[in-house]
């Protein structure tokens, strides 16, 4: 059975079934938790098109998919369902419990053609278990499936201890110019090394952060969460319950008594996401968000049970993937479902090549007038 959320009270109103869910999922999203997820609705809004689809078998939440609807699909006229995100959202697989996947992704294909043609998934790991179940599912429904962008994102691997992940993955010339910056941070006065481990007591250093990255560049650009109010809420409730329930890690520095970096990063299970970081741009010349990803690698190395983590981050990083030796595939999935959804869906290569060849075409004729203008 699907029951159609449209609101944030209606979602309240499932949280036991949903947290039993997260627990049982076929593949971990701490953002599509509640207690992430009902934050971010509240900051961003849920809007006129919010739904998020409710998949049950009996008394048993097996599926949630959060989705926006949207009225058309890449210039097409038609009606979409696209995973729904908070502007801080890089990862947007559904919940679904493991051993139900086929039962859970056919109804979803079921209902999909009365709120929408195409359905898009956004941010999906294609190594993972809903990017598998979701191909299995397709093949065995009448439907057209896209791949509407394909990217990697930098992973961290545990390895044996993290110096020999060091070792392996900088150059001795980087590994060198590392340790000396190390050194002349570690020279200045009140210098200190910050770790908050699940478990350990945070004091405030929650607000700590909050003001350190205000204070730079995402403050100036208005991408920190201290920037508005609704934000800021956002910020500080999802920071304190996910170190609540032991699942906040964060490391930092500290010069002269104030923070110089901050990285905070959110468990799920064998893995982690590296969710927020900040530091103090008048040390740049220590390189102290370098500095702090180097003790985000070291302590990574000491969590117990943690296998990998996520950077959740921008494909172009240039700290990570110098950094951090392995990569993620991600990938963004349009289903079109129905007689419509598939014939503008089976549409979209054609339309992605007239545009090609009109640009191609625009060019050749700007060179020629170019041409022809000077040799007259």
């Amino acid at each position: 059975m699907i029951q159609v959320a449209r609101d944030r009270a209606a979602l309240e109103a499932i949280v036991p079934a949903w947290e039993e869910l997260a627990a049982h999922a076929c593949e971990a999203n701490p953002f599509y938790e509640h207690w992430i997820l009902l934050p971010a609705l509240r900051a961003q809004g849920e809007g006129a098109g919010f739904r998020c689809a409710l998949v049950w078998q009996g008394e048993r939440l097996i599926g949630l998919f959060p989705f926006e609807r949207k009225a058309s699909f890449r210039g097409l006229p038609a009606a979409t369902l696209a995973s729904w995100r908070h502007s801080a959202y890089l990862l947007c697989t559904p919940l679904v419990r493991a051993g139900c996947e086929s039962e859970c992704l056919r109804a979803l294909l079921a209902w999909l053609p009365q709120e929408a043609a195409i359905a898009e998934f956004r941010y999906i790991p294609c190594d993972g278990r809903f990017h598998g179940a979701l191909a299995d599912a397709t093949r065995a429904t009448p439907c057209t499936v896209v791949p509407t962008a394909r990217f990697t994102r930098a992973l961290l691997r545990k390895e044996a201890d993290a110096e020999g992940y060091l070792r392996a993955a900088l150059s001795s010339g980087l590994r060198k110019q590392l340790r000396r910056k190390e050194r002349r941070l570690s020279e200045r006065r009140d210098f200190a090394t910050r770790v908050v481990a699940p478990g350990s007591a945070i004091g405030s250093e929650i607000e700590r952060f909050l003001l350190l990255e205000v204070s730079g560049w995402k403050g100036a650009a208005g991408g920190a969460l201290a920037c508005s109010e609704a934000s800021l809420r956002f910020g500080r409730e999802v920071l304190a319950e996910a170190h609540r329930r032991g699942r906040l890690h964060m490391v930092g520095l500290d010069c002269e008594r104030r923070p110089v970096a901050r990285r905070f990063t959110i468990l799920a299970g064998e893995g982690s996401y590296a969710f927020k970081t900040a530091y103090d741009e008048s040390y740049a010349a220590y390189s102290p968000g370098v500095l702090a990803e180097l003790l985000c690698l070291r302590e990574f190395h000491r969590l117990a049970g943690v296998q990998w983590m996520d950077s959740y981050t921008d494909p172009a990083n240039p700290t990570v993937n110098r950094m951090w030796k392995h990569r993620r595939a991600m990938q963004n999935l349009a289903v079109g479902v129905g007689a419509w959804g598939e014939l503008w869906l089976s549409m979209l290569p054609l339309l992605r090549w007239t545009a090609r060849r009109y640009s191609g075409l625009r060019e050749s004729i700007s060179s020629a007038r170019q041409n022809l203008s000077i040799s007259r």
